[in-house]
C-alpha cells in the first residue's frame, strides 16, 4: 500500500554511517532484541545535529514518533524501539510503540535489490485520524519499508511528515521519487512498467522511491525487470518469505 510522493517531501534524517553502526560493541545484540544494547547504540549514535533539525525543520506542532516494530533474520529488531525512546525525550513528542506494527518477516538485512522488492513489508494497526507521524527506521536503503509504511498511514487518515534513520545506504535519505527520475522512468519504460507495477504490487510507478527508480532506469527492457523479479521471488521463497509476485508454480 502506498500513495504519490508529494512535492517536497523532506529526506530522510540521518544519524550516523553503517561502518560506525558496525563497530558499535552493541549492534548485534540489539538487530537481534536487546534492549538493552539497542538503548546503548542509540544513546551513543543519534546524532544531535540530526536531533536539532528534527526538531526545527521537520516538527510543525504535534507529532507522533513511530518506530518500525519488525522480526528480522536475526530476531525481533529492537533498535527503531530505543531510537524513538530517545528522540521523544529530546523532541518532547509522544513515540507510539506498538500501535502499528509489521506483520511479515522480509529478510531485507543485506538482501539483493530485488528481492527486497518482491518482499514489501506489510503494516497493521491503529491509525490516528489527522495525526502528524514520524517515522523512526534502523537503516534506509531502497526506502520500500517506509514508503510502505507512509503508504498504510495516509490510506487510514494520518499524515506522514518527515522520516528518520541510523544508516542509509545507496543515498537511501533519498527517498521521495524525483519528478526527473519518474520523466526518465516513463521515458525508458512506459506504460508497460507502470501497468506492470500495478498489477504486481497495487501500485503505480508514481509511488515508487528515488532509489528504487533509479534501479529500474539502469534496466534494459521491462521483459528483463520482469525476469529478475520473477528469480528474486524464487529466491526470496527458497529462504521461507513470502512474496508479492510469482507465487504462480514455479515449474508450470
Amino acid at each position: 500500500m502506498r500513495v504519490p510522493w508529494p512535492l517536497n517531501f523532506p529526506d530522510v534524517v540521518v544519524h550516523t554511517t553503517v561502518a560506525e553502526r558496525d563497530n558499535h560493541p552493541g549492534y548485534v545484540l540489539a538487530k537481534g532484541g536487546d534492549p538493552d544494547a539497542a538503548f546503548e547504540l542509540a544513546f551513543d549514535l543519534l546524532n544531535d545535529a540530526a536531533i536539532g533539525f528534527l526538531g526545527e525543520e521537520i516538527v510543525r506542532g504535534e507529532a507522533l514518533l513511530l518506530p518500525i516494530v519488525a522480526d528480522e533474520t536475526l530476531g525481533f529488531n529492537a533498535i527503531p524501539d530505543a531510537m524513538a525512546q530517545i528522540l521523544a525525550r529530546e523532541l518532547e513528542l509522544p513515540a507510539i510503540v506498538g500501535e502499528i506494527v509489521q506483520t511479515n518477516k522480509v529478510g531485507h538485512t543485506r538482501a539483493k535489490a530485488f528481492q527486497r522488492l518482491v518482499t514489501p513489508a506489510v503494516f497493521e494497526g491503529h491509525v490516528q485520524p489527522g495525526a502528524n507521524y514520524i517515522l523512526v527506521d534502523d537503516h534506509v536503503g531502497l526506502g520500500g519499508t517506509l514508503a510502505n509504511l507512509r503508504g498504510y498511514i495516509e490510506a487510514n487518515g494520518g499524515h506522514v511528515i518527515g522520516m528518520t534513520a541510523l544508516t542509509e545506504s545507496r543515498d537511501g535519505r533519498m527517498i521521495s521519487l524525483r519528478p526527473a527520475t519518474l520523466d526518465m522512468l516513463w521515458d525508458k519504460h512506459g506504460e508497460a512498467l507502470d501497468h506492470l507495477w500495478t498489477d504486481q504490487f497495487g501500485y503505480g510507478i508514481n509511488c515508487l522511491t528515488e532509489v528504487e527508480a533509479q534501479i529500474l532506469c539502469r534496466q534494459s527492457s521491462v521483459e528483463r525487470i520482469q525476469d529478475f523479479l520473477a528469480q528474486a521471488a524464487i529466491e526470496a521463497r527458497g529462504r521461507g518469505l513470502e512474496t508479492a509476485v510469482g507465487n504462480e508454480d514455479e515449474n508450470a
